[in-house]
């Protein structure tokens, strides 16, 4: 299952819940048959109440993966600091539209703007373990290599949610990623491999598998049962109070290397057999050009783009010239930024292009929305 909800995708498998509630009532109801009068007396009076205390320790079976905002780096060979995030980007369930592409209608999902000057990067938080695979035309963004059916570690094709903050973009070489970011309909997404016949629409293509009951019961709940048990077996005038996680520096994950950027994909820490790909879910991510939005959508981006003052402020450059050197994929000798497309980003800078748009306004982005799987 997945739904839409405060502009995140969160991939939710509720049918491992009871697999997993089952092994803690099990593991419960055994410890009863040996527990001492003593033991017991410490406990909720009836077996129901105790199963509930249990029951406390089972997580919720989702992960969520945000679209954030940042500018986009110029390809010019220089280092330059990595911009800053910009706030989430907002996203929309394709079957709002009526106008989009039927390749959009047939394969569902949700879809969003970027400005020629925005970049994506994915957020990631999970309560329970997944393994995410990401493509982008016909390739797999974690590793390069070509879109294959299932897991595989070698390369290794997939996020462990739960362990992977984040993602900035596709796989350009070892632990170098370019931006994620669109072009115009029909000219697919802007990476380090050339259009394939597969991405005639640039987007993404996220699936999360969940890690097996069986496996997060051996790995991680039954200790947490087990604690839980000790906990109650304690009387509450010498409980001690567990200690914070330590609040240090993260890892340094990112490093930024002239237009690149320096990623680190950590290891999948429980090997291929842990996951369960019977239970895996699909959903497209459809990124498209502003100008493209408004004729497909008839209404205007909701958000604005960024400004020379943002670029400036992030210490990256803003010309003509600039703007005239980033690239199309995989290539150094054809400019992205044409005299249309400059024109264009003058007009966005002052404001919106008229397009008869109207504005949307969401009365509950909050709200749970289910997105339709492909």
């Amino acid at each position: 299952m997945i739904e839409l909800q405060s502009d995140e995708l969160n991939f939710a498998f509720p049918e491992l819940l009871e697999s997993l509630r089952t092994r803690i009532r099990a593991w419960v109801d055994e410890r009863l048959e040996s527990a001492t009068n003593d033991e017991k007396n410490l406990l909720p009076s009836t077996r129901e109440e105790i199963h509930r205390a249990f029951a406390l320790c089972l997580p919720r079976i989702s992960a969520a993966v945000s679209f954030q905002r940042t500018l986009r780096l110029p390809d010019t060979g220089r280092d330059y600091p990595m911009p800053l995030g910009l706030g989430r980007f907002s996203l929309y369930p394709v079957d709002d539209f009526q106008g989009v592409p039927a390749a959009w209608q047939q394969r569902g999902g949700v879809m969003l703007p970027l400005y020629p000057t925005e970049a994506l990067w994915l957020g990631f938080y999970s309560d329970y373990p997944m393994a995410l695979r990401i493509g982008a035309g016909g390739h797999c963004a974690v590793s390069g290599a070509p879109w294959v059916s299932g897991l595989n570690l070698s390369p290794q094709n997939y996020l462990v949610l739960g362990t992977q903050p984040w993602l900035d973009g596709f796989h350009a070489g070892p632990d170098i990623v370019r931006q994620f970011v669109a072009k115009p309909l029909g000219q697919g997404l802007l990476g380090v491999h050339a259009l394939s016949p597969e991405e005639r629409w640039g987007g993404l293509q996220l699936q999360a598998v969940p890690l097996r009951a069986d496996e997060f019961w051996r790995q991680s709940l039954k200790a947490s049962v087990s604690a839980r048990w000790d906990e109650l077996m304690t009387p509450i005038r010498h409980r001690v109070a567990l200690p914070l996680a330590d609040g240090g520096a993260p890892p340094d994950w990112t490093v930024k290397v002239g237009g690149k950027i320096r990623l680190r994909i950590m290891e999948d820490p429980y090997g291929l057999p842990a996951w369960d790909p019977t239970l895996s879910s699909r959903c497209f991510a459809h990124l498209c050009l502003a100008t493209d939005w408004q004729r497909l959508t008839g209404i205007r981006p909701p958000q604005k783009p960024p400004t020379a003052a943002d670029f400036t402020a992030a210490g990256l450059p803003w010309t003509d010239s600039t703007l005239g050197v980033l690239r199309t994929a995989g290539s150094t000798a054809q400019p992205f930024a044409n005299a249309q497309i400059l024109e264009s980003l003058r007009q966005e800078e002052s404001g919106y292009a008229e397009v008869a748009p109207r504005n949307v306004v969401r009365l509950n982005p909050e709200l749970r929305q289910v997105v339709r799987e492909f």
